[in-house]
């Protein structure tokens, strides 16, 4: 009875503490990715016409320039007259084939008046940015009856498709480590050991072929099905944001539009790559699990026959070349082909995702693959089966962590780049929840590298069967999943936010609703030091400058280092424009800038800023 309740203990315990620490963990990582909310990637730097300008005659286009290339699909610059009517014509086009210009044309002959002008367009990490102004041709007419944030917000794509975007990526990381990692655990870990296990039968032998072949053909269709529905949604779902409609609003053109952009083909390239994958995976997990059909000689250890890598059948070395495209893809999709310097952030994130995607791929493989190739063969060979392809993991995964730990800080360094912004921004929360999630699967995966390998290759030695400590090591194996599960949580949110140092690698420049008045802030050059801030105000309603404001107070605060508020000295330029001169902003990270406009005796706007400065 008491050995009964000792094993019941054994069997409980373990399965209460994993429930409970993935549970941490998740909520661990839900918190720390809560504030972690897409931000815009591309800054407007310039229009024409300019912001609240009254132009003699009618401009032959609008014109919105920004800090990087941006792509837009149909509709993606419209403008509109006082009535809320649109009054472009044509598609948008780049001038001169600038990329980072975006244009429409205007219809001919418009009446003197006002005209407002928005912008939807994607930048080149594929973040979608908005904005918009007021301009007048002739004269300040009739004041548009919608604000530019009136007309944007009504072209919204929606809650749910956000939802769904984030979803849709987290599903094509996890698609990328099982194929990618399945495969590395085939060529790697299983077609070695298999070859090397000595005192094996002949039966189990072939049992666990067929087996292990015929789960990880599945895992490789599960994989090439998953990724095949995140690419098309990825697509679908930038063309809905892009657009600022629902999914269900999407029209055929936008579509085609938005597979045409560098974010569409990415993705659509990838849907061709996991079809590649579901069609050679049959051949490639043919014979997977009895390396004889395959092979000339090679010895290990004066043990049986291995067949080298090189004579691989062409399938298996085929199917290479969609896994590595797939492994480039959030690299040429996201801020590593964007954001400087790109020969370095590029390489290291395409090996950062490598690495993760075999070290989670090969744990999930000997999960899910792994104990279908042993369960049917005799009891006194499953462990010499299982061992082997464990201890070739374990020391394959020891090379994925170094590999994630030192391309990891690469990245931390170059998109954070100051400690402080670990815990003042989104992107920088998440990165240090990533690290810390890490550092759980390490301290598990090295829990299985120092006592259940030992063990369960002594169990082999001996001929016995796993027990208790095969059970452990699963119990261990799938803490260790659950964690990286988490980890891939993060990484996609890491891809939906701008790294702190694109916000500040350059001057600053945002448009903003203030009250009745429309603020845009320029602070230049957003470096720490010296800096000089305009401000200008114009009337939401008109796009004229707004001449009401009696008194303009500014203080900038630095909440992460406790510095401030800081009073800044604002000189009034001309009408609705205001100059600090010299705004001392001396450390880097999200500085607040407070302002407060008083527009009579008893009234005032307020409004508070963040500013990156690097």
């Amino acid at each position: 009875m008491r050995r009964r309740s000792q094993t019941r203990r054994l069997r409980t315990s373990p399965r209460y503490a994993r429930v409970t620490a993935n549970a941490f963990a998740a909520l661990v990582a839900v918190a720390l990715l809560a504030p972690a909310a897409a931000s815009a990637h591309a800054r407007l730097e310039g229009t024409t016409p300019p912001q609240g300008a009254v132009t003699r005659h009618e401009p032959a286009a609008v014109i919105f320039e920004f800090d990087e290339p941006v792509e837009g699909s149909l509709g993606a610059v419209r403008v509109y007259d006082s009535a809320g009517e649109r009054v472009d014509q044509g598609t948008t086009f780049h001038p001169h084939g600038e990329g980072p210009k975006l244009a429409v044309h205007l219809r001919p002959d418009l009446p003197d008046g006002s005209y407002t002008a928005t912008y939807r367009v994607v930048s080149a990490d594929g973040h979608v940015v908005a904005g918009g102004y007021v301009f007048s041709v002739g004269a300040p007419g009739k004041a548009p009856t919608e604000t530019v944030g009136e007309l944007i917000s009504g072209g919204g794509s929606g809650t749910v498709t956000e939802i769904a975007y984030g979803l849709a990526r987290v599903l094509e990381y996890v698609a990328i480590a099982l194929a990618v990692g399945g495969v590395a655990f085939l060529l790697i870990c299983r077609l070695p050991a298999l070859a090397a296990a000595t005192g094996v039968g002949e039966d189990s032998r072939h049992l666990a072929a067929r087996a292990f072949s015929s789960r990880l053909r599945l895992l490789l269709w599960a994989a090439a099905a998953t990724g095949l529905i995140a690419a098309a949604a990825q697509i679908v779902l930038e063309g809905a944001a892009a657009a600022g409609v629902t999914v269900f609003s999407l029209t055929k053109p936008t579509l085609e539009a938005t597979v045409e952009t560098r974010f569409g083909t990415v993705w659509a390239f990838a849907f061709i790559a996991w079809l590649a994958i579901g069609a050679l995976a049959p051949p490639v997990t043919s014979g997977s699990g009895d390396p004889r059909t395959n092979l000339p000689a090679v010895r290990e250890r004066g043990g049986p026959l291995i067949r080298p890598l090189a004579t691989l059948p062409i399938t298996t070395l085929l199917i290479a070349a969609p896994l590595v495209y797939l492994c480039l893809c959030p690299a040429l999709a996201g801020h590593a082909s964007t954001q400087s310097p790109v020969a370095l952030n590029f390489p290291v994130n395409a090996i950062h995702v490598a690495a993760m995607a075999i070290w989670l791929g090969g744990l999930a493989a000997m999960l899910l693959v792994l104990p279908a190739a042993t369960r049917s063969v005799a009891a006194a060979d499953r462990a010499r089966l299982l061992a082997g392809p464990l201890a070739r993991f374990s020391t394959l995964a020891l090379a994925m962590v170094t590999l994630i730990l030192a391309t990891g800080l690469i990245q931390a360094y170059v998109y954070v780049r100051h400690p402080g912004d670990l815990f003042s921004t989104g992107y920088g929360r998440a990165v240090l929840a990533k690290f810390l999630l890490l550092l759980g699967v390490i301290g598990v995966a090295a829990y299985n590298r120092r006592a259940s390998v030992p063990r369960l290759e002594a169990i082999a030695e001996r001929g016995a069967p796993p027990g208790l400590p095969g059970v452990l090591l699963r119990r261990a194996l799938r803490a260790e999943v659950a964690l990286l599960a988490v980890v891939i949580g993060v990484t996609a949110a890491l891809a939906s936010s701008a790294p702190p140092i694109s916000a500040a690698s350059g001057p600053f420049s945002t448009s903003t609703a203030m009250g009745p008045t429309t603020l845009g802030l320029d602070v230049d050059p957003a470096r720490v030091g010296a800096n000089q801030i305009h401000l200008y105000f114009f009337d939401a309603k008109t796009g004229a400058p707004y001449r009401r404001g009696k008194e303009l107070t500014l203080t900038a605060t630095l909440p992460a280092k406790e510095i401030g508020p800081v009073p800044l000295t604002a000189q009034p330029a001309g009408p609705g424009h205001y100059i600090v001169a010299d705004a001392q902003l001396n450390a880097p990270g999200e500085w607040e800038i407070a302002l407060v406009l008083r527009v009579s005796e008893f009234d005032q706007l307020e409004k508070t800023v963040e500013v990156g400065v690097g």
